[in-house]
């Protein structure tokens, strides 16, 4: 059995040349993609990662999961001041 890993990503929406679109990025790994929808951005998103652990094959190693049920959760907020 192939071992699991998991990545944290986080998706902002952005407005570029008056268009709207989407960036997915990672704290866990050094990737970056954008899409018109957010169902677009994850979907290169994921093949930039596979592309880049491809690359970098150590770095799989620090984003195993040992237990698919006890995946850490992270927590976004945004604060008006």
């Amino acid at each position: 059995m192939e071992n699991k890993i998991a990545v944290n990503i986080i998706i902002e929406r952005e407005i570029m040349d008056a268009e709207e679109v989407f960036i997915a990025s990672s704290p866990d790994v050094n990737v970056f993609a954008e899409g018109k929808t957010i169902d677009e951005a994850k979907k290169k998103f994921l093949g930039g990662l596979k592309i880049h652990l491809d690359a970098f094959p150590d770095e799989r190693q620090n984003l195993l999961v040992e237990n698919k049920d006890e995946c850490e959760m992270p927590m976004v907020s945004r604060i008006f001041l």
